[in-house]
């Protein structure tokens, strides 16, 4: 019974915790992290503003929780993994997905096109978004091309400056689109796609290649 009493108050306290999260997230994005008090969050939560310092130390803390849950880098972190042995196409064809589900997802479109531009001005806010989301994202990436490499798969490359250019090549088109609003001449799946043979035209070894 003492088993079953612990399991349920974790869940409960990982459940307000995700509440939280959800709820600063919805903040953030209409008032940006400056002008979002965690008396607001907690408002938005419905609890009370106290309840936030048990989970989170402060407000970058919660900020860097939302980066986090919220963006790609631990689907991607998963794909690196599971997908270690899958061809090129079909792990980079994923990672393009990946990308256009979050293009499509009108809360992470309102959140880039609030929160990056904030992070341009705001230094806290631009580390916390190259620790938690890029870095991570670059790092799994290029942990998948070393993997590649090593089956001599891929070309001779720095598997840093491969996954920079992949990742660089695909959210370029989300904030063109989403930043500037200039308009694809295809639709972004179709778009995606050909970078992807674009990509892959300049990494592939040769033997790899004609085999694709």
């Amino acid at each position: 019974m003492g088993e079953k009493i612990r399991n349920l108050r974790k869940q409960q306290r990982e459940e307000t915790r995700q509440r939280i999260i959800e709820a600063a997230f919805r903040v953030f994005v209409r008032k940006g992290f400056k002008g979002t008090s965690n008396r607001e969050i907690a408002r938005e939560a419905g609890i009370s503003p106290g309840l936030i310092y048990w989970y989170f130390r402060s407000k970058e803390d919660l900020f860097q929780a939302v980066v986090e849950t919220k963006s790609f880098v631990f689907p991607l972190q998963q794909m690196a993994q599971t997908m270690r042995e899958a061809p090129p196409q079909e792990f980079l064809s994923r990672v393009a997905e990946l990308v256009i589900a979050l293009d499509r997802d009108p809360a992470m479109v309102a959140a880039i096109r609030l929160l990056l531009p904030e992070a341009l001005r705001n230094e806290r806010v631009r580390r916390v978004f190259v620790a938690r989301a890029i870095r991570p994202g670059l790092r799994a990436v290029a942990t998948y091309l070393t993997a590649q490499q090593s089956k001599g798969l891929l070309r001779p490359l720095d598997p840093q400056i491969g996954a920079q250019l992949w990742m660089g090549l695909l959210l370029s088109q989300i904030l063109l689109g989403r930043l500037l609003r200039i308009r694809p001449p295809v639709p972004i799946d179709q778009l995606l796609m050909e970078a992807l043979t674009v990509y892959l035209h300049g990494i592939l070894a040769p033997a790899a290649a004609k085999r694709g």
